[in-house]
């Protein structure tokens, strides 16, 4: 790799910049961090962690690039390419339907437009501050140590559980939570692996190649018992393009059959494994025998078919700015069809990268996206041409962003694979930089005056300000409500308080509590039918969810939750009925054929009397889908 001068610094100001490569480095331990203490306990704990660490980051850095002007992030092609994607995902909720939701995002999967800031901050402070080809392969270890510490966890995981955050799993999961999630970050980190071990100084096995080789058998075991058939294809197609690479275009002549040999066997295994997929070899393998079992008549890809029609016709609708971040619901509510509803009736990811970055951003958003891609295929294409000595980091990092995009076909960017993604950019944007950048220890530090110290003072101020209010009471609420759903039933009357204290910390995440609380409270009811005499509840409950619907009016899930809410509590009121009948009307003109609106309706009809238009309502039903109409059918005749 290339190395980059430092500007000298003086004591203080060098043991603050290491300070913020060692917060940096810490940002790539957060996939290990996992908590029950919050709501959404994968993503939001490695999520808020990686803020925190982030913001305080920049503060310090601020402050560096204010004296050292050599510490600012060149203007390369992928520093513009970040700062495009980030303006495109801001202009896209500017425009889209519900700005407060694209702008800070949700607790489950916390990727509005502020959390995709702090990523491509992660990207800025990287290329800024990383110098050095040590420092990036340092780096890179802690990737693979954190990485393979989850492997390992997830290994285990197949053959015992590991407490109620881990539990024993077929496919598994580790502390990430999902395990397409898991296997998208482990396709990164074989890669890491990859690299390490080829780039490894001196030709015997030291320890250090033996640990590589350790991980990588780990790494991949782990995504053979994740089960993950997009990670395995994009790991297979990164693999075939990185030996055609080094096979057809390598600057070792000599060493190119070589690599064609492996290809061609790579190509012959794969065709062998094909073959003999029913061999008891292959079906006792899950990730093979998943792999190999693929049909497009089977439920999961008829589901992933009917999701993508439909956000095809959701980002016609709304061609250049799209949707919106984190509206997939909104855009799919007009287009949702009831064949999906035998398998969730709310979905917020489209499961494929070209129509979830079309429905959210539109064709400029897609564009973007894409645009970070051909940004880092570009700038290692120039250096395979003008360093030939670099040509295998170019190949071995250019068949990763490959595998990454050829699995995010059948997946979507998540807190795990953005880390990645945007160490990778940052990586490449290093590697891509012309070696003879001028000499920086020449330069002496700019003055640093009283409007600069002033300056540094805001940043401080607004930091503080950013990580208590942004983080740490969303923390507190989360932490709250995750208290009160893992109150026991016995004490489940007890739940007001707790919640009620969570929604008055006023978060970006109070909204998504009093959803998750009311759901819960809702399946309890069937446990215990007495709750419903909690009006203090109700009164908290209906009240947060009101609030939510007047901010975000097009999320058809808070009038769904608020209806059944005023059902279950019509005893003492009973023109709550009336209310959930007129949120019933509002789901359905949002979702016409979602199946909740239906069921609502019908349920409010029949606690009102009014049988016949009950029975128009399952008749509506059947005339939209059979299926889910005979499902409101069989509901309305048990409510007789």
């Amino acid at each position: 790799m290339l190395s980059q001068n430092l500007p000298i610094l003086s004591r203080t100001d060098g043991k603050i910049l290491q300070l913020v490569k060692l917060l940096l480095a810490l940002c790539l331990a957060t996939p290990f961090f996992v908590t029950a203490g919050l709501l959404f306990p994968y993503t939001a704990s490695k999520a808020f962690v990686f803020r925190i660490i982030i913001e305080i980051s920049a503060a310090f850095y601020f402050y560096l690039a204010l004296k050292y002007p050599s510490l600012r992030p060149q203007k390369t092609i992928l520093f513009w390419a970040g700062l495009i994607f980030l303006a495109l995902t801001f202009l896209s909720a500017l425009f889209g339907v519900d700005f407060y939701l694209s702008f800070w995002g949700n607790l489950e999967r916390m990727l509005g437009v502020w959390g995709i800031a702090h990523f491509v901050l992660f990207f800025l402070l990287l290329a800024a501050l990383l110098k050095t080809g040590k420092e990036w392969r340092i780096f890179l270890q802690v990737s693979v140590s954190v990485s393979s510490l989850v492997a390992l966890l997830a290994v285990i995981q197949k053959f015992a559980g590991l407490g109620n955050l881990i539990p024993q799993s077929d496919r598994v999961f580790g502390t990430i939570g999902n395990a397409g999630f898991l296997a998208s970050y482990l396709v990164f980190n074989i890669f890491f692996i990859v690299y390490l071990f080829v780039s490894e100084k001196g030709r015997g096995w030291d320890l250090k190649k033996i640990g590589y080789i350790f991980a990588l058998l780990l790494q991949l075991s782990a995504l053979l018992l994740s089960g993950t058939r997009g990670a395995l294809l994009g790991l297979f197609g990164g693999a075939i393009i990185c030996l055609a690479l080094f096979g057809f275009f390598s600057p070792q002549k000599d060493k190119r059959k070589y690599f064609v040999g492996a290809l061609a066997s790579m190509i012959l295994l794969a065709g062998l494994v094909f073959i003999f997929r029913s061999s008891s070899l292959i079906q006792k393998n899950p990730g093979l025998q998943r792999l190999t079992t693929f049909s497009f008549n089977d439920a999961a890809a008829q589901n992933r078919l009917i999701l993508w029609q439909r956000a095809w016709l959701a980002a016609r609708e709304r061609p250049i700015f799209g949707w919106g971040q984190e509206n997939y619901e909104a855009a799919l509510n007009k287009y949702f069809d009831p064949r999906l509803s035998p398998y969730e009736s709310w979905y917020d990811r489209a499961h494929n990268f070209i129509f979830d970055y079309n429905v959210a951003g539109g064709l400029l958003g897609l564009l973007s996206y894409l645009g970070l891609a051909g940004a880092a295929a570009y700038g290692l294409f120039r250096i395979s041409r003008q360093q030939p000595e670099n040509f295998a980091i170019a190949a071995l990092f250019g068949s990763l962003i490959a595998a990454y995009l050829i699995q995010n076909l059948f997946i979507f960017d998540t807190f795990v694979s953005y880390l990645m993604l945007f160490f990778v950019l940052a990586l490449i944007n290093f590697v891509s930089q012309e070696a003879n950048l001028p000499l920086a220890t020449k330069k002496k530090p700019a003055s640093f005056g009283s409007d600069k110290k002033i300056f540094v003072a805001v940043a401080v101020l607004l930091v503080c300000l950013a990580v208590y209010s942004l983080n740490i009471r969303p923390i507190l609420a989360s932490r709250l409500a995750s208290q009160s759903l893992s109150l026991p039933l016995e004490n489940y009357q007890e739940i007001t308080a707790d919640f009620q204290q969570a929604l008055s910390l006023n978060t970006f995440g109070s909204g998504e509590i009093a959803y998750q609380i009311c759901l819960d409270y809702l399946f309890r009811i069937n446990q215990d039918p007495g709750l419903t005499q909690n009006e203090d509840f109700y009164k908290v409950a209906s009240g947060a969810l009101q609030e939510t619907i007047e901010r975000s009016p097009i999320e058809s899930r808070n009038y769904i939750a608020l209806a059944w809410l005023d059902l279950y509590f019509s005893d003492q009121h009973r023109q709550r009925i009336d209310m959930a009948i007129e949120l019933g009307k509002k789901t359905m003109a949002l979702s016409p054929q979602k199946k909740d609106a239906y069921l609502l309706l019908t349920a409010g009809y029949m606690l009102s009397g009014q049988n016949q238009q009950a029975q128009a309502v399952v008749e509506q039903a059947q005339k939209i889908d059979a299926s889910m109409g005979e499902e409101v059918k069989k509901y309305w005749e048990s409510l007789k």
